[in-house]
């Protein structure tokens, strides 16, 4: 489950971040022809590759042929990003998915479409792996149950995904306070949503996977003694329906007792005896006791974090590089794709670097947390490790099979052993990981906050002046009969106090465009806050009012009140202010600042005319 929730984000990211252009590569038939043939050649390379393994089988022992059938597995799946990328990056295939309503708005859609293609390419190794799972497992599943089981078990992935992404969606177009829309107010609302999802979806979860409460039997009701013992509390016991009823595992899902399920797969249920049960039971225990949902929580809001403050500076690095600024604005899609290409490469190697090495160090150390609170409840290893025996020989003898978010069985095992044998290591695993724990989080925060401070730098900020106005200047030349992408770029031209190259592109623009708000505005800014011989008071204003006719927008009725303070008429100056704080505007300090400013000007005109 957490080598897909990689392959997801990878998919998510590879779609999300292609900026398809304004023209295709490729006519529309062509486009979908190859397309039909990289599918065709994807399909080809999976039945060549299973059917290849399934047939060598004999020649391998069970437990080789189970290693190399996970193996393989993976390595399709990454194949399959790759072939994913070749659709979005080298064929475009975005620019003619636009014509789907929302891509370019809203994450969800566009994520459900990057996610759609990927899965098209999971169900090919789904499809031709399933003789090989039905040789392995001596499994009698039919093709359809295990295409279902396979989508039932990635949507512990994608329903809270999707959940988590819809709201997101939703609360873009709400009218929210203004501090949350800053960049503190967005990770409370996202970390605010990842925890209402983890206390409370749990129970619409257990009813999309279609899981039953286990039978009331002699192992269900020593399972709730054993529960309530060890004051545990749960909502219930439930059948886990993962690939028929072969699949050998157990999980806890929910922090909440009333929404705490623990599920057990039948097959689980059938191999085990009710003390190995109790075993499995106590180290879903171990989760919950020891917060390891909470740490996990806590390690995704920290990758938003960490990403997004660093966001801008890696932008602007790139962009720093003539060639690289040449794609960026680029009309063609060619170079624009080489630009994405560029930009999503150190995205996705940040993803790939924290959860798969990072996140996995601090996953398998949980786990052998859970197994160690096991030991502890049970004073002994023996049945903890007679199920993880039962568990390895029945899945096709995989006690030393890899995995990077889990330790392999045999070194769960012999890890247990001597945690029970030196009671000292319970201890001292315990202040590993939560020093690691804290060593980590010390590091992130100390990360983002460089990346913030860094984004403030005068330098940071040069930059972002120094390439947005290249960019305008490039647009120009392309579209120079565009009125408001003068104003724009006279806009950063102040910010540059390049007035005088400023004031003569506004003065076309508004002869260009007379009605138009936002070249009247800007111009009426210059007007209003440039040092002589360009300040000029009474345009400023008389500009300003022709803007604020047209539009009032919060930034316009700004520049009203700035073109009033630019002309003494400060009780006016603060009653446009006024106006625009009502309209709650995202950047609120900067608003509020302005407010403080006008009336300062007011009382001290009041105390000179007294």
């Amino acid at each position: 489950m957490y080598s897909q929730l990689i392959y997801f984000l990878v998919a998510l990211v590879l779609f999300t971040l292609q900026q398809p252009g304004a023209r295709p590569l490729l006519p529309l038939s062509a486009t979908i022809a190859a397309a039909a043939l990289f599918f065709l050649l994807y399909a080809l390379i999976c039945r060549f590759f299973l059917q290849r393994l399934q047939r060598s089988s004999r020649l391998v022992s069970h437990s080789n042929l189970s290693h190399q059938y996970h193996r393989l597995q993976n390595r399709l799946s990454i194949l399959a990003l790759a072939f994913v990328a070749i659709y979005i990056y080298i064929l475009n295939i975005k620019f003619y998915l636009q014509v789907i309503p929302g891509l370019a708005e809203s994450l969800t859609i566009s994520g459900i479409t990057g996610i759609g293609l990927f899965l098209m390419h999971l169900a090919l190794i789904w499809f031709w792996s399933h003789p090989l799972y039905r040789q392995i497992y001596h499994s009698d599943i039919s093709l359809t149950a295990f295409l279902r089981a396979h989508i039932a078990f990635v949507s512990a992935i994608l329903i809270p995904w999707l959940l988590i992404s819809t709201a997101s969606d939703l609360l873009q177009i709400a009218k929210l306070p203004a501090f949350l829309t800053g960049d503190l107010g967005q990770f409370v609302l996202l970390g605010s949503m990842l925890l209402v999802f983890v206390l409370f979806a749990p129970w619409l979860v257990i009813r999309l996977w279609g899981c039953k409460p286990l039978p009331p039997d002699y192992k269900r009701e020593e399972l709730e003694s054993f529960c309530r013992q060890n004051n545990f509390r749960v909502g219930g016991f439930m059948l886990w329906p993962l690939f028929g009823d072969e699949m050998l595992t157990a999980g806890v899902i929910g922090i909440l007792p009333r929404w705490r399920y623990i599920l057990i797969t039948k097959g689980l249920m059938s191999l085990l005896d009710t003390d190995e049960l109790k075993a499995v039971v106590a180290h879903e225990m171990g989760h919950v006791r020891r917060l390891h949902v909470f740490i996990y929580l806590i390690f995704f809001i920290g990758y938003s974090v960490l990403a997004y403050s660093f966001h801008d500076v890696i932008f602007l690095s790139l962009l720093r590089n003539e060639l690289f600024l040449q794609w960026a604005t680029a009309a063609d899609s060619v170079q624009l794709t080489l630009f994405s290409i560029v930009y999503t490469t150190p995205i996705l190697l940040l993803l790939l670097l924290y959860f798969r090495y990072i996140f996995g160090f601090f996953m398998r150390n949980s786990e052998r947390q859970a197994d160690l609170y096991a030991l502890g409840l049970l004073g002994s290893p023996s049945t903890l490790i007679s199920s993880l025996q039962k568990i390895a020989f029945h899945s096709g003898q995989i006690e030393d099979l890899p995995s990077w978010h889990h330790f392999s069985i045999r070194q769960r095992i012999d890890f247990l052993v001597r945690s029970y044998r030196q009671p000292v290591l319970i201890r001292s695993h315990d202040r590993k990981l939560y020093g690691s724990i804290l060593l980590f989080f010390a590091l992130i925060i100390g990360f983002s906050f460089l990346g913030f401070q860094l984004q403030n730098t005068r330098a940071v900020k040069q930059w972002k002046l120094q390439i947005q106005t290249e960019m305008l200047e490039k647009q120009i030349q392309r579209t120079s009969a565009d009125p408001e992408l003068y104003a724009a770029y006279a806009g950063l031209l102040l910010d540059s106090q390049r007035y005088e190259t400023a004031l003569s592109l506004l003065i076309k623009a508004v002869a260009m465009a007379p009605k138009n708000a936002t070249v009247l505005n800007n111009l009426a800014w210059l007007y209003a806050t440039a040092p002589a011989p360009y300040f000029d008071p009474g345009k400023a204003l008389k500009l300003a009012l022709e803007a604020a006719a047209l539009e009032s927008q919060p930034y316009i009725l700004d520049t009203l009140a700035e073109a009033y303070y630019a002309n003494n008429r400060y009780q006016e100056a603060h009653a446009a202010i006024q106006k625009a704080l009502a309209k709650e505007p995202q950047n609120r300090d900067y608003f509020l600042k302005q407010l403080e400013k006008f009336e300062r000007a007011a009382r001290t005109e009041k105390a000179g005319v007294k």
